[in-house]
Parts: C-alpha cells; structure tokens; sequence
C-alpha cells in the first residue's frame, strides 16, 4: 500500500476525530455544554442513520422505487429532501424538547458540531479505518476474502489525493451543520419560524447540488461546489447569530 496513501487515509481519520473534538473544546470554554455536543450526536444517529434509513428502504423497494433511482435528477431531489426533512426534524425537536432550558445561542454550535462531527466520523472515518486495514492487510498477503479483492485493488489503485477530497467534504460537512443548527435554533427560540423549513430547504439544496454535479464534474469541482454554498450559508447563518442570546450556557 502506497505510503502516501496511507498518510491520506490516516489524515482523514484524525481529521474526523480531532476537529469535531477541538472544536468542541473551545467551544467548552467559552460556555458550551459537552451535553448539547451528545443530543447532537445522537440526534443525528436516530433520525439520519435510522429513521432515514428505514424510510429509504420502504420508498425505494416500493413501485416508485424504480422510478426514483432510474432518474438523477428525482433520486438527488428525493434524496435532498429526506436528508432535510429527517435531520432538520431532528434538530428542531431536539431544540424543543430535549434542549428546551438551553437559551443561550453557543447552544446550537455545540449541537451542530456534535451532529457533524458523528457524522464524519460514522461516515468517513469508520470508512477509512475499513480502507486502511484491508489495504494494509492485503499488501503484506494476508487473508482477504475473494469476494472483495477486486474491491481492495480498486482502492489501492485510488491515488491519495482522493482521499483528502473525502476529507474537505467533511469539513463542509461540518461547517454546514453548525449553520443549520443555528438557523432551526433560531427558529424555535425566536418568532422566525420560517427558518425551520429553510434550513430544509438549504440541506436538500447541498445534498442535491452535490449528487448532480457528481454524475458530470469531476470531484474537485464538486466539492468546490458543495463548499461555495456552504460557505454562503455560514455566513448567513453567522449574521443569525449575532442576534441571539448571549447568555452563558446552563450547565
């Protein structure tokens, strides 16, 4: 296996561990609740990683099913808008409910990065962690079942900058998180409702911006893409939330 292979793999693994962590952190210091970081985190696991999931696997084996995957254009819109419909729900209900005595606006950067950050890590850092072991084992000769060798070759054969790509997506994976947080936190906490279904909106947007681009650009055109729009609702999303609540975080 390549060493600078290896060395990217490994990159994108520590990157999906140490950021969501460091930023957490600091975020810890200046009043955020490692608490808002877990809701998060588990937010994203039961409406993205279960709930979608189930929902995905009764849409898509039903008769529509066909005509959803058989066409780029529905299956990104269909897939856009499960993915904002669910962890946008999500969000809001954690807001409403489980974070309800949390007033403070670090509240819902705390929550984003426990979002995105388990996100990237069940995402692309397991993925890596798979990737690097097959990969290592296979080139040292050790067993690897016939069934996924062609597998195992294919992914040696990507070249390392692949791989950090994986890597920039997943920090404007997270980047995006934190913004909608704010965007569904202002929505509960504030008599701006509407930014509950525009946060949907703008996550389906991304979603199929990217799985459209991705059938015809090249990656790095479509992760620039994916970042451009990330980068205007961050700083959209900024705008919001210097208009919240300052108040320290409740323990």
């Amino acid at each position: 296996m390549p060493m600078g292979t290896i060395a990217a793999i490994v990159a994108v693994l520590i990157l999906t561990i140490a950021v969501p962590l460091g930023i957490m952190l600091i975020l810890a210091r200046a009043g955020g609740s490692w608490k808002d970081f877990l809701v998060g985190a588990v937010t994203f696991i039961v409406f993205a990683m279960v709930l979608e999931r189930v929902f995905h696997f009764l849409i898509l084996q039903s008769g529509a099913g066909a005509a959803i995957q058989g066409n780029i254009w529905i299956y990104g819109l269909y897939g856009g808008l499960a993915a904002g419909v669910f962890e946008e729900t999500g969000r809001f209900l954690a807001f409403r409910v489980v974070l309800r005595s949390r007033k403070a606006r670090i509240t819902s950067l705390a929550y984003g990065i426990g979002h995105g950050g388990v996100e990237a890590f069940l995402i692309a850092g397991l993925t890596m962690a798979s990737n690097l072991i097959l990969g290592l084992i296979y080139s040292h000769g050790g067993p690897v079942p016939s069934e996924i060798v062609p597998a195992v070759e294919s992914l040696l054969a990507i070249p390392a900058a692949m791989f950090l790509w994986s890597g920039f997506e997943r920090l404007a994976a997270m980047a995006l998180h934190m913004a909608l947080s704010i965007l569904v936190f202002a929505s509960v906490r504030t008599n701006r409702r509407w930014l509950y279904p525009a946060a949907i909106l703008i996550h389906a947007a991304v979603n199929f911006a990217a799985v459209i681009s991705n059938a015809w650009l090249p990656v790095a055109a479509t992760e620039i893409l994916v970042m451009t729009l990330t980068a205007v609702t961050f700083l959209w999303a900024a705008q919001i939330y210097k208009s919240l609540p300052k108040a320290a975080a409740i323990p």
